[in-house]
């Protein structure tokens, strides 16, 4: 973190954006592997084999990007807040991470089907969006920051 609390240092945005990036690819191929790639067998159509190994390393992305994300909030997000930069983007986007979590706790933990197929579509739609929410917020904060 930079001295002014807003600029995250190079070594902050590289574990952000390290983090994210395996988070989305494994996420993103996971849904592309079960969508267009299941594998007929004498059963019928399987999942393809590498499903099996992405879910746990997009858990543990998961996990290790929510650690990252607590890191911004002690100096980014609070000095953020106090300069009144970018606040509802800012918003928006822990909202966006917000609803993200939920929906992949409740496919990891639902029971009920209905919710399950609720929160997958949710969980889709909201991670194959959150690469462009996340670069609004860096633009939209650079911004911000130069008018000031």
């Amino acid at each position: 973190m930079r001295p002014d609390g807003l600029r995250l240092s190079r070594r902050h945005r590289v574990w952000l954006h390290s983090t994210f990036t395996l988070l989305f690819l494994s996420g993103a191929l996971w849904w592309i592997l079960h969508r267009w790639f299941q594998v007929e067998s004498d059963f019928g159509p399987q999942p393809h084999p590498a499903q099996r190994w992405l879910i746990p390393l997009h858990g543990a992305a998961a996990m290790l990007t929510l650690v990252v994300i607590g890191t911004l909030i002690p100096l980014h997000i609070k000095r953020g807040w106090q300069a009144r930069l970018n606040r509802p983007n800012g918003i928006l986007l822990i909202a966006f991470i917000s609803l993200l979590s939920l929906s992949g706790y409740a496919l990891y933990y639902s029971g009920n089907e209905s919710l399950r197929s609720f929160a997958s579509s949710a969980h889709t739609v909201l991670g194959l969006a959150l690469p462009a929410m996340l670069l609004w917020h860096i633009v939209s904060g650079r911004r911000a920051r130069r008018s000031r």
